[in-house]
């Protein structure tokens, strides 16, 4: 199994709510890649792929000179963008990688203004995960920390109709992000189901770590490197291994 845990009892859920970006979006990988080949640095889809989350990590811990002036783990400006793509390079093996770190920020920030606009990608299979959720009889939401524009980035990669209508909360809409547990709160409400009934599933456990642990939902951590952190949360490697800790109720 790829859960960190093969042991915990399934845990009844009626919902399952979803951060977008990390688990269900990803930042451009395709572009990346290629963008990364034209400064010289011969890199795939899955070289960048466990790169982000590699970084993810170092952004999770404030690792590795993690700006601290940034605050909130988001892809809005160049410092944010220059270290963060930095970091996936050397975590992918290039070389020169300052150099390349920064003109690749300077160009996915130019082609990419906002942070929403490089998060319009989803990897292969993950519309049949979540259709595989559907089937099983479990209600589907998002509660994401965004600028917008999550139902555009959702129907842009053939997501939007498996969320039930009305449960997806974006940030940059509601007025309040995680770690708040309030769009947590109120991804369950609108899913009908209490929190107890309910799984979270994110990627940075110090904001959506402690936004469902702060709501009372379930948290599940989504690293397909399984990488610990200081809380130990249940990780998944796919969310198909979800699965393994839940039952419909």
């Amino acid at each position: 199994m790829s859960a960190t845990s093969c042991t915990r009892a399934r845990r009844v859920t009626e919902a399952l709510i979803f951060d977008a970006g990390g688990v269900l979006l990803h930042p451009h990988l395709d572009w990346l890649a290629e963008r990364a080949r034209a400064l010289g640095h011969a890199l795939s889809r899955d070289d960048l792929h466990l790169a982000y989350y590699r970084t993810i990590r170092e952004v999770d811990l404030r690792e590795a000179g993690y700006p601290d002036s940034l605050g909130s783990p988001a892809f809005t400006s160049l410092e944010m963008r220059i270290w963060f793509l930095t970091r996936m390079l050397v975590h992918a093996g290039a070389e020169d990688a300052v150099a390349s770190g920064r003109a690749l920020a300077e160009q996915a920030l130019a082609r990419f203004p906002r942070e929403s606009d490089i998060y319009h990608f989803a990897l292969p299979g993950l519309r049949a995960e979540l259709e595989a959720f559907r089937a099983a009889g479990y209600r589907l939401g998002v509660a994401s920390n965004n600028d917008g524009a999550l139902r555009a980035q959702l129907e842009s990669v053939g997501l939007l109709d498996l969320f039930v209508p009305g449960a997806l909360f974006d940030s940059g809409v509601e007025g309040t992000a995680k770690p708040d547990p309030e769009l947590v709160l109120r991804a369950a409400r609108a899913l009908g189901a209490a929190p107890a009934r309910c799984f979270f599933i994110g990627d940075v456990d110090r904001v959506d770590g402690a936004a469902a642990r702060a709501a009372g939902t379930a948290f599940a951590l989504y690293d397909p490197l399984l990488q610990p952190r200081p809380t130990r949360p249940f990780s998944i490697a796919r969310l198909a291994d979800l699965r393994e800790a839940i039952v419909p109720a």
